[in-house]
Order: C-alpha cells, then structure tokens, then sequence
C-alpha cells in the first residue's frame, strides 16, 4: 500500500482498489473477521507511520470490497490548524452507514466518499 500512494494518482489508486463485483476471493467471510485481521496486520507499521488512518482505511476498504461487501472510502479536512502550511485530514471506513474505523474527532468537511453502497451484499 505504501508504495501505491507513492506513485498513483488518487483516482487510479481507488479504481485499483475498488475490484469489479464479479470479483470476490474473500466471499463468505465474516466482515468482522476482516476488520479485526485488518488491524492486527497493520498493528506495527513499517511505512505510513504518520498516515496510519489512510493506511489502515485503504487496505480494509479493499478487502472488505474483495469479500462482496458494499463499504465506502471516507476522508475528511479538518479546519486549518496552527501550521496552515499541513492541511490535516482522516479517512474512515463505513459499511451500511456503520462506521468500522475510528471516525473523525471533531468537525471535519468529507471531500471524498468512494464506493457504491448497492452494490454487494450486508455485514454479517
């Protein structure tokens, strides 16, 4: 994942993460068995230290789609902080409107949703 963020475009990289329906290895498998396997892996990062939300985010978001389910890439701006130099945002995962990772803390503008909620099937 590292090195995806490094060397595509936004647009690209979620289109590559995003596989078409028909294509779904992890089928049968429990959502919250992806999201605990998820974040055990990515406990001790090695790369994306600084961008765990993002890390952590994309990776589920693309093996939840693998499983068939319908989950939404979410990422959030916060308002500028005392370096107005960084923007600070968050990415979050959310299936059926249930937030899987840690929501934004505090008001935070969403400029990105990714992903068709009808088009795979519910949590289990």
């Amino acid at each position: 994942m590292p090195l995806l963020v490094k060397v595509l475009p936004l647009k690209r990289l979620l289109r590559l993460l995003m596989p078409p329906a028909a294509i779904t290895p992890y089928r049968g498998t429990a959502c919250r068995e992806i999201v605990e396997l998820v974040a055990r892996r990515l406990t001790k990062p090695r790369n994306m230290r600084r961008r765990a939300c993002l890390r952590h985010s994309l990776t589920l978001f693309h093996f939840l789609r693998l499983a068939g389910f319908p989950a939404v890439l979410r990422i959030g701006v916060y308002p500028p902080a005392a370096d107005r130099r960084r923007a600070q945002a968050h990415g979050w995962v959310t299936l059926n409107d249930a937030v899987l990772t840690s929501p934004p803390e505090g008001p935070a503008a969403v400029v990105l949703v990714h992903g068709d909620a009808g088009q795979a099937n519910s949590a289990k």
